[in-house]
């Protein structure tokens, strides 16, 4: 399968300033990706008719408006749906979008993930990540789990504190193993995709987070993830800030 795909979260956050469409629709339209993964987009799909050169995709929406993930494909969209997660929290969490699209004699799977950030944490987000591991066992063919996982919590110390008082995160919703409870959320979210048969395909380390327009990265945090299974791994790019969340261009 020769193909590529494009995630990126586009919105920005609330707390500050909000992604200028004008600034991302240029970049969307450029890109030559096959697919797009696209997290917060609620403004761009009540625009996306008007776009003259994304005419022709295949689009997958959410069924709730207040999930705001879309799938867009140059393949074929065979079957789509969207998973709903238990009541992890008192917090109601936005679905992850899937989609299986057709590539020459095979059909991969894909989900899109904006996971919770406000009053959620790094216990919410990995019950979340399993349980679309174990949907995900039920296509045999090639995976990828994909989109803003919200990885936000690092290392134990001042700057986890700045972070959880900033995200309304109290600390029951923090990890209580002695093995991770000091460690940067990613870790235990790597070894939870890992165990599932995952790999991630983004540096661990690679910060894909800033604070706009200034883009400080603050904390170095890395919340964009592309996970892929039964698949070879892919060649992956980031962009430059155009929101707040660098794009991830993944060729295959």
């Amino acid at each position: 399968m020769n193909f590529s795909v494009l995630n990126w979260n586009i919105e920005g956050s609330k707390y500050y300033t909000k992604t200028n469409l004008s600034k991302i629709i240029p970049n969307l339209e450029k890109s030559e990706a096959d697919i797009f993964c696209l997290q917060e987009a609620q403004e761009l799909r009540e625009n996306l008719y008007s776009l003259t050169t994304l005419q022709g995709l295949n689009y997958v929406f959410p069924e709730d408006l207040r999930d705001r993930n879309i799938i867009l494909s140059k393949f074929p969209v065979m079957a789509s749906g969207e998973i709903t997660f238990p009541r992890l929290t008192n917090i109601t969490l936005e679905r992850a979008l899937w989609a299986d699209i057709k590539i020459n004699d095979q059909t991969l799977r894909i989900y899109n993930c904006h996971l919770e950030v406000i009053g959620v944490g790094p216990k919410q987000r990995v019950d979340q990540l399993k349980f679309v591991l174990e949907a995900a066992k039920q296509h045999d063919g090639p995976v990828i789990i994909c989109g803003d996982m919200n990885t936000v919590i690092p290392l134990a110390g001042i700057g986890r504190k700045i972070i959880q008082w900033f995200h309304k995160v109290t600390n029951d919703n923090l990890i209580s193993d002695k093995q991770y409870s000091h460690q940067d959320e990613r870790h235990l979210f790597l070894q939870t995709a890992q165990q599932a048969g995952f790999n991630e395909t983004i540096d661990l380390l690679k910060s894909t987070w800033c604070i706009m327009p200034l883009r400080w990265e603050i904390f170095s945090l890395k919340l964009d993830w592309f996970l892929v299974r039964n698949i070879k791994t892919p060649e992956i790019s980031l962009g430059r800030y155009v929101s707040d969340h660098r794009s991830v261009l993944a060729k295959f």
